[in-house]
């Protein structure tokens, strides 16, 4: 089996500007999630507000106590890596059918799908949270 060129094959060739372009935008989109938690963050030449109550409260065990490192943001970061990783996945099976080496047409084709369904979702859900932050923004305290 002779290697595919790009030049002479345009679905292979839409389907590498495709992948390119979704990866730029992957990229795009992590920076945009991750300015959100930065702007979140109170400047420091605001000050810190002062505690409501009593500033040494007793803890007792049965108290719960909040993490010390971001729940959403590992998950939101989990999920970020396992769409890169499905696009990844995706351009090294379609590498390789392109090269020519014996890759069943619907591996890549099925690749390409659950790839381009896990950036659809990311995009949402980005909107989403930019949609509630801008919300919460917008509210007076």
């Amino acid at each position: 089996m002779q290697p595919v060129s790009l030049n002479t094959n345009p679905l292979a060739q839409n389907m590498m500007e495709g992948h390119v372009a979704q990866t730029k935008a992957m990229e795009a989109i992590a920076g945009q999630i991750n300015g959100v938690g930065q702007a979140a963050q109170m400047p420091a030449s605001l000050g810190q507000v002062p505690p409501v109550g009593p500033s040494a409260v007793p803890t007792t065990p049965g108290q719960v106590q909040p993490s010390d490192g971001g729940v959403f943001d590992n998950v939101l970061g989990k999920f970020v890596h396992e769409v890169n990783d499905k696009h990844a996945t995706m351009g090294n099976t379609l590498k390789s059918m392109l090269a020519g080496e014996n890759v069943p047409m619907h591996q890549v084709m099925t690749e390409f799908q659950e790839a381009g369904v896990a950036f659809t979702m990311m995009v949402e859900l980005r909107n989403k949270l930019l949609e509630s932050y801008k919300e919460l923004m917008s509210m007076g305290l």
